[in-house]
């Protein structure tokens, strides 16, 4: 009976992922239902995968968590050896997945169990970590490797958004808004 309750709830909340659209609101959602083991203070959550195990995610505070991320908390590659073997003697591997305070990981991210992300970390859209990335770096690729720092980024985006600040644009506002500003023109 527990479990049917389990996979009810379960259920429920995959729909509240995908029917909530403002991942502001997510994360509240996430966060009053306790749903990981901690999610911090004005963090982000756009995706709508959750992770099998949610208590084993740990989330910062100012984390943004982009759409079509993926934390991977076990493997199920025991069911392969079981059966190769005839046995019920291999156990799921798990971890946790940990990430610190002022993260941005972006679209598409797959980051598997037993990763810790430091603080202070920028995760480039698609990549795949599958293993810890320190404080202050910039993380790229597949696997995932330190590309730069953040504090250059953090420069970098800094600079970008001048001119938009000059034209008396500011978050929040939308791309719409900023292309209006400064129109992007094409080759055709």
């Amino acid at each position: 009976m527990i479990k049917l309750i389990d996979k009810i709830r379960r259920a429920i909340i995959q729909f509240k992922m995908v029917s909530i659209r403002n991942g502001w609101k997510k994360a509240e959602f996430l966060k009053k239902k306790n749903i990981f083991h901690h999610i911090g203070e004005h963090s982000f959550y756009q995706s709508t995968y959750l992770p099998a195990e949610p208590f084993l995610v740990s989330i910062g505070n100012n984390v943004a968590i982009s759409a079509g991320v993926r934390l991977i908390t076990h493997s199920a590659a025991h069911v392969i050896f079981d059966k190769e073997d005839n046995t019920n003697e291999y156990i799921c591997r798990h971890g946790k997945v940990e990430i610190g305070n002022n993260v941005y990981i972006g679209a598409d991210v797959i980051i598997n169990m037993g990763i810790t992300i430091g603080n202070n970390v920028i995760i480039a859209a698609g990549a795949i970590v599958t293993h810890d990335i320190p404080d202050n770096s910039v993380a790229a690729g597949v696997p995932a490797k330190i590309i730069g720092t953040y504090s250059d980024t953090k420069k970098k985006h800094k600079e970008y958004s001048k001119k938009y600040n000059e034209a008396g644009l500011y978050e929040p506002c939308t791309v719409r808004e900023m292309t209006e500003k400064f129109p992007i023109e094409f080759n055709d």
